[in-house]
């Protein structure tokens, strides 16, 4: 591995977020970190969740760098530090556009996708209708997902959040505990969330001709006690040039901290180098 630069050391070690302003008006937080002429890993974050995972959550952002990848992540609206929308049609597709406009406003032509969970649904949708921005594809504790039933269950528990805690406790404890557990992410916005998961929906499922015709390098990675383990399953013989790594004993929420987690998108990204 190459030693990293002082100035690019620092910026991974504590990413300064932008802010870009999408079409329909609504901000995005991003950070871009590592040599500008190195191959863009574009990364996606989960429900609830924010740019940040990949830094402080999963720890492939400094690896990635120190390798030459230039790690570009951006938190989906409704999260982080970017804008809150309270309308299900200020989510689903958009969600996808906004990755596109970062991508453009960056002036990155082709990227490695790596995604996890609702990440990981965004970056198949880009692939699948924007194949010829993407030059790989990692998935991570979410693939190729039938019905939105996940979703439909997030609703509920994030009512109960909003009903009886949100706003006035929640945001207290969940800050301590995100803190607790070393994560620099923003707490989320319960409101957000539910309009967010409503409209997923625009985005699965996916034809299965349309995985068919994935022309990249796909590798997934999927929790052995996960129930999305099924979706990535599903994937095995349906997309060509598809892998799949299962983390022994782990979860959907803890499948990040799983040694084989990272170890698994970063080999995968090594792979991928000369991919055109």
């Amino acid at each position: 591995m190459a030693a990293l630069s002082d100035t690019i050391a620092a910026e991974v070690a504590s990413p300064v977020p932008d802010l870009l302003l999408s079409g329909d008006g609504v901000s995005l937080e991003y950070y871009d970190v590592g040599p500008r002429d190195g191959q863009v890993v574009l990364c996606l974050h989960g429900l609830l969740d924010s740019c940040y995972h990949w830094g402080q959550d999963a720890h492939v952002t400094g690896p990635l760098v120190t390798l030459g990848f230039r790690v570009v992540a951006a938190s989906c609206r409704g999260h982080g530090g970017s804008s809150k929308l309270y309308d299900p049609a200020m989510y689903g597709n958009k969600l996808v556009e906004d990755q596109l406009r970062l991508l453009d406003a960056l002036k990155v032509d082709k990227v490695h996708l790596v995604g996890y969970s609702m990440g990981a649904e965004i970056a198949i949708a880009l692939t699948v209708r924007h194949p010829g921005r993407v030059r790989s594809l990692c998935v991570c504790c979410s693939g190729w997902t039938e019905s939105t039933k996940p979703y439909e269950d997030a609703i509920f528990y994030l009512k109960c959040m909003k009903m009886f805690w949100y706003p006035c406790c929640c945001p207290c404890v969940c800050l301590l505990a995100m803190r607790c557990l070393g994560s620099a992410a923003p707490v989320f916005d319960v409101g957000a969330g539910i309009a967010l998961t409503r409209s997923m929906g625009a985005l699965i499922p996916i034809e299965e001709d349309a995985m068919k015709a994935i022309a990249v390098p796909v590798c997934g990675i999927a929790a052995e006690k996960d129930p999305e383990k099924v979706s990535l399953e599903r994937m095995e013989g349906i997309v060509p040039n598809f892998t799949l790594t299962v983390l022994p004993k782990a979860g959907h929420e803890d499948a990040p901290k799983h040694p084989l987690y990272q170890k698994t998108i970063i080999e995968h990204l090594q792979n991928c180098m000369s991919c055109i």
